[in-house]
């Protein structure tokens, strides 16, 4: 008697649960996110102006990930970097044949 497997591959494609991709872009964000608040602190250190460039860092960081996360998880969310759309073309119209009145036949 055979027992009954079932398949233990994991899902492929784009809505797979453990993406490789949305475990890149989930490290992209974690990174960028770290390294501009690194360099914030840099520039503060620098300039003594704690925490100003600090908080821009991880502000700016935060919202380029964000906008990476996107761009690679769901671009259809994204306005740009779209092609517009070409306009519908209509066929175009029949002109019924006007009988010729130059000559008075209909």
């Amino acid at each position: 008697m055979q027992s009954m497997a079932t398949d233990q591959r994991p899902q492929q494609g784009p809505s797979a649960p453990a993406s490789p991709r949305a475990l890149g872009a989930g490290m992209t964000l974690a990174v960028v996110v770290g390294m501009m608040a690194y360099g914030g602190w840099w520039v503060d250190e620098r300039l003594g102006t704690r925490p100003l460039f600090l908080l821009l860092g991880v502000l700016l960081g935060a919202v380029g990930g964000m906008l990476h996360l996107l761009r690679v998880l769901a671009p259809e969310l994204l306005p740009y970097g779209k092609k517009p759309k070409p306009p519908e073309s209509k066929p175009p119209e029949s002109k019924q044949h006007e009988p010729n009145t130059r000559d008075g036949t209909p």
